[in-house]
């Protein structure tokens, strides 16, 4: 198979490494196939052990990372269809370029690495070490989009996916990557390394799973987590505005009375502000012993914000985050003047960026984390350094997406950062995945995709501060420094030998 794949030539090659990318996808959620995820690396090696030039080897890596991104994103065209009319032709489209985009972020670091290696085991760890740096990258550069990183091949197996309390995502990520790229090279300490990098996670997340409290026994303030199940074809619809929040307060309304109720993301349609009487009648609408948490658009200064509102019983705001993670064409449009495009989102003005990482309180409650959508992507950027939280709360509305993988990808996304912080993770969605997760990811009760009802959680009590939560991505640049030192080292030793 490795001669046949590295003989191919041309457009073969890159169909071989397209399919090889789509077929990594099957690793990422809901699926978790992970052996997939090391046969589509393995076949890009042996195809890239074929070309010569860099040129080619672009090609190649580009061509592998289009097909993962395109299969693995293409719920992102869902919200096109949602806006309907001419704009659902661009979803396709849409899709592809940005696909395109971040395979640049894969496939320029991974020619430079066949530029400089010859193929075997320094290939093998310099190509894992490009492609690491380049899903930490696409993580951070353009506004950031670290949406199936490859550590997240992981997260279908508890005990693996506790190496993120150490290492972080992008370092369980470096870390498979070795092991999946040491399984394309014939050497018998290659697949020895390979086994016992996968052992080492596997044994520290069993120790670590093995000394945690039972994730039902959590006796905190109890949470009443709301799923109205709105579709967005009617969200934004003045008529039912009135209706939709009589749902909410419905919905929430059951007994026991709980510390305190959580709407989704964007629950409130109508535009606030600190005048607005429409806060005291939310805060006073809810029945809970501390207030309400709800998503809402809210105009400060003349500016527009996607907030977290904290409204105690009286009516009274007391904690707001404005998002700071915003979505280009959704929230905002970027160089709008020089493309004259438009949001996809109801409005006509962008909604302005917040001053970042917010820990809000609710009088009565733990200090929390505020996260507003894919704000819960981003590793190492959860937890407000000045404040850590108790606990962390993602509000979202994933109803653009329908019943895709998009919405089940964001919530396993999401638990990734409970375990990289240790913190628990409360989620409230419009139309799913609402639920929670303890500090090791582990899950405590969720309401599936296009379910209307609520959740009552008992919040678990945070776990001491994590390595990752101490050293961020030092880890992970350790390891990025280790790999290349060691296929520099080999490289070095093939010079002195010949």
């Amino acid at each position: 198979m490795r001669a046949r794949l590295a003989g191919l030539a041309g457009r073969n090659r890159l169909l071989a490494a397209a399919a090889a990318g789509i077929g990594a996808t099957l690793a990422m959620p809901p699926l978790g196939a992970t052996p997939f995820l090391a046969a589509g690396l393995v076949a890009l090696a042996w195809l890239l052990d074929g070309t010569v030039r860099f040129r080619s080897a672009f090609l190649a890596a580009f061509a592998f990372a289009f097909g993962f991104f395109a299969a693995g994103l293409y719920w992102v065209a869902g919200s096109f269809f949602v806006v309907g009319g001419a704009t659902a032709v661009a979803g396709p489209a849409a899709v592809l370029g940005l696909a395109a985009l971040l395979a640049f972020f894969l496939a320029l670091p991974a020619a430079l690495a066949h530029r400089l290696t010859q193929p075997g085991l320094g290939r093998a760890l310099a190509l894992a070490a490009a492609l690491g740096l380049g899903d930490w990258l696409r993580g951070h550069l353009l506004t950031g989009f670290p949406w199936n990183l490859f550590g997240y091949a992981w997260l279908h197996v508890p005990a693996v996916e506790q190496a993120a309390a150490v290492i972080g995502i992008y370092g369980v990520g470096l870390a498979t990557l070795a092991v999946c790229l040491l399984l394309s090279v014939a050497d018998r300490r290659a697949w020895t390394a390979a086994a016992l990098t996968v052992a080492v996670m596997f044994a520290y997340g069993e120790v670590r799973l093995g000394r945690a409290p039972q994730a039902e026994a959590a006796d905190g303030p109890l949470l009443r987590l709301v799923q109205p199940n709105i579709p967005q074809s009617e969200k934004w619809r003045r008529e039912e505005a009135a209706a939709h929040l009589q749902r909410l307060v419905r919905l929430g309304a059951a007994d026991p009375e709980p510390d305190a109720v959580i709407w989704p993301e964007t629950a409130v349609v109508k535009l606030l502000h600190s005048r607005s009487p429409v806060v005291e009648a939310l805060g006073r609408s809810v029945r809970s012993r501390r207030g309400l948490i709800s998503g809402a658009p809210w105009r400060e200064d003349g500016r527009y914000y996607n907030s977290i509102l904290a409204i105690d019983r009286e009516g009274r705001v007391q904690g707001r985050h404005d998002k700071a993670h915003l979505v280009p064409f959704g929230e905002y449009v970027p160089l709008r003047g020089l493309l004259g495009a438009a949001k996809l989102t109801v409005g006509g003005k962008d909604f302005a960026a917040g001053p970042g990482l917010s820990t809000l309180t609710l009088p009565g409650l733990p200090p929390f984390g505020a996260l507003i959508c894919f704000e819960a992507i981003f590793p190492g950027e959860a937890v407000a350094a000045d404040a850590r939280p108790e606990w962390l709360l993602n509000l979202t509305n994933d109803a653009w997406f329908g019943e895709t993988a998009g919405p089940r990808q964001h919530f396993e996304i999401a638990r990734m950062r409970a375990i990289e912080n240790g913190l628990p993770v409360v989620r409230v969605a419009n139309t799913g995945i609402t639920g929670a997760v303890d500090g090791y990811g582990r899950r405590l009760g969720s309401l599936g995709l296009g379910m209307s009802g609520s959740l009552d959680i008992r919040l678990p009590p945070p776990l001491a501060e994590t390595p990752y939560g101490r050293l961020d991505d030092l880890p992970f640049l350790a390891g990025l420094v280790l790999l290349a030192g060691l296929s520099a080292s080999r490289r070095r030793r093939r010079r002195e030998a010949s």
